[in-house]
């Protein structure tokens, strides 16, 4: 059921009743120079709605504009500044990829709706 419950909030299908923001923590960082070389990670995302866009805060730091595409199986953010290449994909079922510096990539769970 908490599964179903993630889904249905990140894609922002629950409903008025559920927070508006997105939370996600990463459980796993892994370096873009080699896929095999991951560690666990606490990175932490809050997203809240800007207009057409979102606003991302990343371990507290921000906000950082970013713009907001929905798909049938989730959504993605992608960052503004940072030269491109940065950005996050949520999936239906919660779980989000972020790509960071470097190709860094951090995986984990979002909950709550954007």
């Amino acid at each position: 059921m908490k599964g179903l419950c993630a889904a249905l909030t990140a894609c922002g299908l629950a409903g008025p009743v559920a927070a508006q923001g997105l939370t996600c923590v990463a459980e796993l960082q892994c370096r873009g120079d080699a896929e095999a070389m991951c560690a666990p990670s606490t990175l932490s995302i809050e997203a809240e709605r800007a207009g057409g866009g979102a606003h991302l805060w990343i371990d507290r730091q921000g906000p950082y504009p970013a713009s907001v595409t929905r798909g049938a199986d989730g959504l993605e953010l992608a960052v503004e500044g940072f030269g491109g290449g940065h950005g996050m994909q949520v999936q239906a079922d919660g779980a989000f990829i972020y790509r960071g510096n470097r190709g860094k990539r951090f995986s984990g769970t979002c909950e709550g709706m954007l």
